[in-house]
């Protein structure tokens, strides 16, 4: 116990002499000291390359640093560009599969090529917590041009090896993150063919590079879209601002109000890992509409071709 604490404690202790009172006091004193020393801060990837990352994507919100990054990184402008978490939570399981499988099963059986590999960011980061080797799904004709060779684990696939691959992905935790970005295609060197590359990542919270994009501009971080129709909920009768759940969201999709976790809906994606954390069952995810997976599916296929 600190000396400031033991000071709070004693001074207290003088002005209420015991008592019912007094202990109910301290019990508070107590909780606001607690509150004062929680770690809010999310576990995220911490490599060099990364950390370089990080500090580029900072400096990217000055003005002129900003309009270096869009002319060198999206000549085309940001609209072409789309990327989206979808939840694995149990409460939103549909046609007796979780959600997600429904809109991966899609686009795995549409692709024309597919490329399994390891995941680099939990490999470069040493996770202890998720499998490496059950990484990126790679799509289309931009698949098939990846140079292997530079890639742990990378080769080609049937259907069916993806969708037993998605299948355990999911078994390990992990967040399916569809993405059509230009960055991808600059890291893979195939930006002859970027749109006709799509990614489906298997996201940890504590070592997925995605979680950098809310330190750089606000219209980058648009960039990654929430599922429609999916809410996020927080019961304050449950919770008892442990801070369990922000150590897990990678979106700054959490705030912490009078000792309680609120959802920030303009940041929040709705990926659930929340949910899945709390120790308390505070937090509950669903759907308003199935039909939303349409949406999500056309959105996606307005933007990349897979099919070759």
């Amino acid at each position: 116990m600190t000396q400031f604490t033991l000071t709070v404690l004693t001074s207290i202790t003088r002005k209420n002499h015991g008592g019912a009172g007094h202990h109910k006091e301290r019990d508070q004193v107590k909780t606001r000291l607690k509150r004062k020393r929680l770690d809010l801060k999310p576990i995220e990837i911490d490599t060099p390359r990364a950390n370089r990352w990080r500090r580029f994507i900072k400096l990217a919100r000055l003005p002129i640093f900003k309009q270096l990054l869009r002319r060198s990184a999206y000549p085309d402008g940001l609209e072409n560009q789309t990327g989206t978490p979808i939840p694995i939570n149990v409460s939103l399981n549909y046609e007796d599969q979780i959600l997600p499988y429904k809109v991966t099963e899609y686009f795995i059986n549409k692709a024309g090529t597919i490329v399994l590999m390891n995941c680099p960011c939990r490999t470069a980061n040493k996770c202890k917590n998720h499998d490496v080797t059950l990484g990126c799904i790679w799509l289309g004709r931009g698949a098939s041009k990846i140079d292997r060779t530079k890639w742990p684990g990378a080769r080609l696939a049937t259907k069916e090896e993806a969708l037993e691959h998605e299948r355990l992905a999911y078994e390990n935790g992990l967040v399916p993150h569809l993405g059509k970005l230009r960055t991808d295609a600059a890291i893979y060197d195939v930006l002859d063919y970027e749109n006709e590359f799509m990614s489906i990542c298997h996201c940890c919270p504590c070592c997925c590079i995605v979680s950098l994009v809310k330190y750089g501009p606000y219209e980058y971080s648009q960039v990654i879209k929430r599922m429609e129709g999916v809410e996020v909920r927080v019961d304050v009768d449950k919770c008892v601002g442990c801070g369990t759940c922000f150590k897990v969201c990678i979106y700054n999709g959490l705030e912490m109000k009078n000792d309680k976790a609120t959802i920030d809906q303009e940041n929040c994606k709705r990926c659930g890992r929340c949910e899945r954390v709390c120790p308390n069952k505070a937090i509950s995810i669903s759907i308003d509409d199935y039909r939303h997976i349409d949406e999500l599916i056309a959105r996606f296929e307005s933007k990349v071709d897979i099919s070759n």
